[in-house]
């Protein structure tokens, strides 16, 4: 049996991959309950890696990111709640969904 991996675990792994795919974490607010990871706030990146007027550069970025923090053991699901942004049958679109 595989040991218990605590939220502050995967809360850091899941920074790492945000980090490494640009993202300022300082706008985002990240925690895990269960297996479920809990991402909220303001998508941005840092030194304009990714152009956020370029909805196809955003979305792959946001796809690449998904499928990252998934592999990372004891994870299931990633619930988005970002700002401008929805995620819809697993499929990204700018604005909320009214």
């Amino acid at each position: 049996m595989e040991p218990q991996i605590k939220a502050w675990e995967i809360n850091k792994k899941v920074k790492e991959i945000l980090v490494s795919n640009w993202v300022d974490t300082l706008k985002l607010s990240i925690s895990t309950i269960r297996d479920t990871v809990f991402i909220k706030g303001q998508l941005a990146f840092r030194q304009e890696k990714v152009s956020m007027g370029e909805d196809v550069a955003v979305i792959n970025v946001l796809k690449r990111l998904e499928r990252g923090i998934l592999r990372v053991p004891g994870v299931k699901r990633v619930k988005w709640n970002l700002e401008g942004w929805q995620n819809l049958g697993g499929r990204w679109f700018r604005g909320k969904k009214k």
